[in-house]
């Protein structure tokens, strides 16, 4: 009787070694599914960034930001232009109207 209850638990401890294995070699192959993964989204976010990064600087090369900064530039010119030809009295009036809201009573 004794040697069956030794006997039943060298099994138990025999079977839960078996899962504990079976269970570290699955976890294993996930750890190892994930690091493969991750090591492709790594690559393929490299060869975006790389693909970006080209980008812009054919983008310098062939003087798109030149153009970019030459239409802001034209633009800034534009509206000093027309904010200049404003007149005196327009520009008082705004003025005090801008007074009024900040210090109603005067």
């Amino acid at each position: 009787m004794e040697q069956d209850i030794l006997n039943t638990v060298f099994e138990v401890e025999r079977e839960i070694r078996e899962m504990v294995a079976a269970e570290q070699q699955r976890a294993e192959g996930d750890l190892a599914a994930l690091r493969r993964e991750c090591a492709d989204l790594a690559a393929g976010e490299e060869v975006r960034l790389r693909e970006e990064l080209a980008a812009a600087v054919a983008a310098v090369e062939t003087g798109e930001a030149r153009r970019q900064a030459d239409a802001a530039v034209t633009e800034a010119e534009a509206r000093a232009g027309r904010l200049a030809g404003l007149g005196d009295d327009l520009l008082a009036g705004w003025v005090r109207q801008g007074i009024r809201t900040i210090l109603p009573g005067e």
